[in-house]
C-alpha cells in the first residue's frame, strides 16, 4: 500500500522532526551540532523554510517551521541529508544513513497552539535530564527568544511576535511564558502528532476547512470494514 502524502501546504507551521536510526546517535558533539544547525538553516532560507523555534538533542532534532511553497520541508531535508550525512560519516568514519526514515512532522493551528509546541520543543532537553532549565541548553532557541543571543535566521512566530512591540518588550515577556509548566496533555499532544501525523487544531478551525480535507482528516475505525450483512 502506497504511503499517504504528507500535508505540507504553504503558509502553515509544522512541528518537524528528524530521529536516528534505531535512536542511535545523530549529534556526537558540538561540532556535529553547528554542522547540522548552519546545513539545515541555509537550506531553509535557500528552499522557502521559514523558521521559527529549534532544538537539537542527541538522537533528535525538532524544528518549528513554515514552508512558503509545498516542497520545502522536504527539499530541505533532502539536502540536509546529502551534506551533513555525508560530513558526518566521513569526521566519524562510518557508512550508511543517519535516520531513522521519513522525517515526522504535523501541522499546528499557530494562533492558538504555536507558542504551546515552541515551548515543548525548548523544554525538551529539561525532559532528557540534559539541562535544569530550558534557557540552559545552548541547542535550543529558548535563548534566542529570551534574549541571551542573536540569532537573524530565526523568524519569531506571530504569537510570539504578539507579545511586544519591540523585540526587547518580546524578549522580556517570554521568560515568563517559558517557565509555565507543561500539562501531560500537551505532551500527549505532541507525542500524538509526531506519531500520526493528524493536526492539532481547535475544533473551529478544522470545521472551516474544504469538505475534501476535512473528509483526510476523520477518524476512521482500526481494522477492515465490516461486512454488510445479508437481507433475509
Amino acid at each position: 500500500m502506497a504511503r499517504q502524502a504528507r500535508d505540507a501546504r504553504p503558509g502553515r507551521t509544522y512541528h518537524l522532526v528528524q530521529r536516528g536510526h534505531d535512536r542511535a546517535e545523530i549529534f556526537r558533539d558540538d561540532q556535529d551540532r553547528s554542522s547540522y544547525f548552519d546545513s539545515f538553516l541555509q537550506a531553509a532560507i535557500g528552499f522557502g523554510l521559514r523558521v521559527h523555534a529549534y532544538c537539537l538533542l542527541r538522537s533528535e532534532a525538532h524544528w518549528l517551521v513554515t514552508p512558503q511553497r509545498a516542497d520545502a520541508m522536504a527539499d530541505v531535508v533532502q539536502q540536509v541529508g546529502r551534506s551533513y550525512v555525508r560530513r558526518f560519516n566521513t569526521r566519524w568514519m562510518r557508512q550508511g544513513t543517519l535516520w531513522e526514515g521519513r522525517y515526522r512532522a504535523y501541522w499546528i493551528d499557530e494562533p492558538v497552539f504555536g507558542l504551546l509546541v515552541q515551548r515543548a520543543i525548548e523544554w525538551l532537553p529539561v525532559r532528557a535530564t540534559l539541562v535544569n532549565h530550558p534557557a540552559d541548553w545552548t541547542w535550543s532557541s529558548a535563548q534566542i527568544h529570551c534574549g541571551r543571543r542573536p540569532e537573524t535566521r530565526l523568524m519569531p512566530l506571530p504569537s510570539y511576535w504578539a507579545l511586544g512591540n519591540t523585540p526587547f518588550e518580546r524578549e522580556a515577556s517570554y521568560p515568563s511564558i517559558l517557565d509555565q509548566a507543561l500539562t501531560d496533555s500537551t505532551w500527549e499532544c505532541v507525542k500524538k502528532g509526531l506519531s500520526s501525523g493528524r493536526p492539532w487544531a481547535t475544533e473551529r478551525t478544522m470545521a472551516s476547512l474544504p469538505a475534501e480535507e476535512q473528509a483526510r482528516w476523520q477518524q476512521r475505525p482500526r481494522g477492515r470494514p465490516r461486512a454488510l450483512s445479508k437481507v433475509a
